[in-house]
């Protein structure tokens, strides 16, 4: 099987790589986020205000923080889609898609 050479990926190929990490890096990034703000919506401020460290009033800001882990899983979903619709440069680049 013969190795691929990265000397020999042109210079518009580099840059469409380059693109590519971008989204799968933002697409990591709103994961994140969304794991860490529906942890805090769902979990430490019901528990934080149950144990009475937090006062009733900051169960109101469950809502918008729900609202925020919506719209961060619109954009991860967006994200992924450009990822995956770009995946096609890497199987021109590679002789083995699943490296």
């Amino acid at each position: 099987m013969p190795e691929v050479d990265p000397v020999a990926v042109s210079a518009p190929a580099w840059s469409d790589i380059g693109n590519w990490l971008h989204w799968l890096w933002a697409y990591f990034f709103c994961i994140v986020i969304i794991a860490f703000t529906f942890l805090i919506a769902h979990a430490i401020v019901p528990s934080l205000v149950s144990s009475g460290h937090l006062p009733k009033s900051f169960l109101k800001l469950r809502q918008p923080m729900y609202i925020g882990v919506a719209v961060f899983l619109a954009l991860a979903m967006l994200f992924l889609t450009w990822t995956v619709n770009n995946s096609h440069l890497l199987e021109n680049l590679y002789n083995r898609f699943w490296i």
